[in-house]
């Protein structure tokens, strides 16, 4: 029996319900085949049940703590880093001209399933990473890429994504974080940061926050926004890493999520933090669309991986635990039947599946219309279609996956 999730299901509905091989027909896509699909899909079921499922619960049960002033994570985070990095795994969707596989993003998306199901906050430290230096590829100089894009695809730089503040939630038309142009190729940025994944961590050795800051006399609201790159050590002018001047001053665990620091920010207290400006300025929100979204989409299927990672327990134990007796059996003495043999466990069972099997496929059907906005002839066409389902390829995995775990749990007792 699966333990977590089945591969026989992720192909049913990769090959025959989605027909992800047409894909190949496109250059972009064309060194690929079901076959390489296949060594992809099997490799990463390997690499989760074998590698990260088994660090769950330890990881789980002992999250990062915060000892003076550093981020300490389970030594199976450095690991994990160096030898996805290594592997390919964190750039594997990107172009070939960065290192990456130019794998499909439906392909990608079943990838960040498995791992998300095995173990979500391991796979949460790999997926910021491979986001952050996206948005580098996508908007930042050549000499930015040059100087961030090795590290951050060798696992050796984790990246962040780093909106919220302590007043400024889903309203980021308010954040006060500022930055100021120094004439010299830099910005000094001053403010806060609050509940930013992965934000401090020793397993690291250095962290490169995607952060929106305001420039000085900007305009108000979202059209004043820009986006920055603010390591946490920057490169000087002998090529050494020095302190940046951004200090995590606490961590918090979340639910679910207790594998990764979600960490506070302070940047600019001893006021040399400094900021580097990515693309144009006041275009910063636009520019971080492209991770938002990308982590939208992450959200709902990190959602799914979960659900279905309780499904598949409730699914054991209800094929496991014996108790009662058909209801046309009345003889006392008669032995006690598994009870997923019981009409309200299998209702309960059968509900997880549909909401399981579902979410993950509205999740890969949206991956399939992103990879035919970047290679089809009507890429227009699946942009638009692309963005009317991410907020639903977020929510309702979100919403629904609270209720078929509650209904895993029921399963249990």
């Amino acid at each position: 029996m699966e333990k977590v999730v089945s591969k026989r299901n992720i192909r049913f509905l990769l090959y025959e319900v989605f027909g992800v091989e047409e894909l190949t027909k496109y250059d972009y896509f064309a060194d690929h085949s079901r076959e390489t699909f296949d060594m992809i899909i099997d490799t990463a079921h390997k690499l989760g049940m074998e590698f990260m499922y088994p660090v769950f619960q330890e990881m789980d049960a002992n999250p990062p703590q915060y000892v003076d002033g550093i981020v300490k994570t389970h030594p199976i985070v450095k690991t994990t880093m160096r030898d996805f990095g290594r592997d390919g795994w964190i750039n594997a969707p990107m172009a070939y001209e960065y290192g990456g596989q130019q794998i499909p993003q439906v392909i990608q998306n079943v990838v960040q399933f498995i791992f998300t199901a095995s173990n979500y906050s391991l796979g949460a430290y790999v997926s910021l990473t491979r986001g952050a230096a996206d948005l580098i590829v996508h908007h930042g100089s050549q000499e930015q890429k040059d100087l961030y894009l090795e590290k951050m695809f060798a696992g050796e730089w984790q990246g962040t994504m780093a909106l919220t503040e302590p007043d400024a939630g889903s309203s980021l038309s308010d954040i006060k974080t500022s930055a100021e142009d120094t004439g010299e190729g830099y910005y000094k940025i001053k403010g806060q940061k609050i509940f930013i994944s992965a934000g401090d961590t020793d397993a690291v050795e250095n962290t490169i926050h995607m952060m929106l800051a305001r420039i000085k006399g900007a305009p108000a609201g979202v059209k004043g926004i820009s986006l920055f790159i603010v390591p946490k050590y920057r490169i000087n002018e002998n090529g050494e890493m020095e302190y940046n001047d951004v200090f995590c001053a606490g961590i918090e665990h979340k639910l679910g999520y207790k594998g990764s620091p979600i960490c506070q920010l302070s940047m600019g207290d001893e006021g040399d933090c400094r900021g580097y400006l990515v693309g144009e300025p006041n275009k910063g929100l636009s520019y971080m669309f492209q991770m938002m979204n990308e982590k939208r989409i992450g959200v709902g299927i990190g959602a799914t991986g979960k659900a279905t990672a309780a499904y598949y327990a409730a699914l054991e134990y209800a094929n496991q635990r014996l108790q009662g007796r058909p209801l046309n059996e009345k003889d006392p003495n008669s032995p006690q039947v598994p009870i997923i043999q019981h009409a309200d466990v299998k209702r309960m069972l059968l509900f997880q599946r549909a909401i399981c099997e579902g979410a993950l496929s509205l999740a890969l059907q949206n991956a399939k219309y992103r990879d035919l906005m970047k290679v089809g002839e009507e890429a227009e066409k699946y942009d638009l279609i692309s963005d009317l389902m991410i907020p639903v390829v977020k929510t309702y995995p979100s919403e629904m996956g609270i209720l078929s775990t509650s209904a895993a749990i029921q399963c249990l007792g």
